[in-house]
């Protein structure tokens, strides 16, 4: 076996991914399944039965040309699969569309059609603060910015969520709006404590893939780190008094909490 990007055989287990065995190279870093197979279409949601999720997407507002484009032109990344779906994006997008969202902040993305999807939803002076790891991926997100008229609404910044969370809460900049979770799963619990700091009194927090295909609900069984973090940040937002919580079974689990 070799890793994807490096070609390096120096690779080792770590962890499971929606039940298939999760890889990482001892050279790179990169973390990968050893059979991806890249989803061009909209991703079941967990517990759905597949007739009833392919109709709830068929009386959906379709997603753009330019978003699906976005989507099948990134699904061949490795690990592509941990990226929110279409319909959490969508759901997103609509939220904050209809609060009157403008300043967002999002941690981990991917192939960013749910930054973009986010930034089509913004006023025209809104701004969305993003961040992840540079790549091919995210020059083919810019490109699509660019293409979309947005790219000037979007701040990306290379690196970890919990840096730029860190550095977020020593600046004076305005509360946000809105905060959208969905980066490293283990670090789910990091990211909540720094980020509900930074949401305003009303703002929404979103949350994907909490339902981690149904692992959460023997998180002791699987006992990986992704598993355990998902599981942990279920039950600190669900203890905490400063928030209102649903829960959606939209894609792979889709939090929504309101900060009282």
């Amino acid at each position: 076996m070799k890793c994807p990007n490096c070609q390096s055989t120096r690779i080792r287990k770590h962890g499971f991914y929606r039940d298939k065995q999760r890889y990482q190279c001892k050279d790179c870093a990169r973390q990968f399944v050893e059979q991806h197979r890249p989803n061009l279409h909209q991703q079941n949601s967990t517990g759905v039965e597949e007739r009833i999720d392919r109709y709830i997407c068929s009386i959906s507002t379709p997603a753009s040309d330019l978003l699906l484009s976005l989507q099948q032109e990134t699904a061949n990344y490795p690990l592509s699969q941990m990226q929110p779906t279409m319909a959490q994006a969508e759901f997103i997008a609509l939220s904050l569309r209809s609060s009157g969202a403008s300043r967002v902040l999002e941690l981990g993305i991917f192939s960013s059609y749910t930054t973009l999807s986010i930034a089509q939803a913004l006023p025209s002076d809104g701004v969305v603060i993003a961040s992840g790891v540079a790549g091919k991926h995210l020059e083919v997100a810019r490109d699509y910015w660019q293409r979309c008229g947005v790219a000037a609404n979007i701040d990306f910044q290379i690196g970890s969520g919990v840096e730029l969370l860190d550095r977020l809460l020593t600046s004076d900049l305005a509360a946000f709006d809105a905060i959208v979770i969905s980066g490293l799963k283990h670090q789910y619990p990091l990211y909540y404590q720094r980020a509900i700091d930074l949401l305003r009194p009303g703002g929404l927090l979103f949350a994907t893939d909490i339902l981690w295909q149904g692992r959460v609900l023997s998180p002791d069984t699987y006992n990986d780190d992704f598993t355990q973090g998902i599981d942990r940040f279920n039950r600190e937002l669900a203890a905490d008094a400063r928030v209102r919580v649903s829960v959606l079974p939209i894609g792979d689990g889709l939090s929504i909490a309101l900060k009282l």
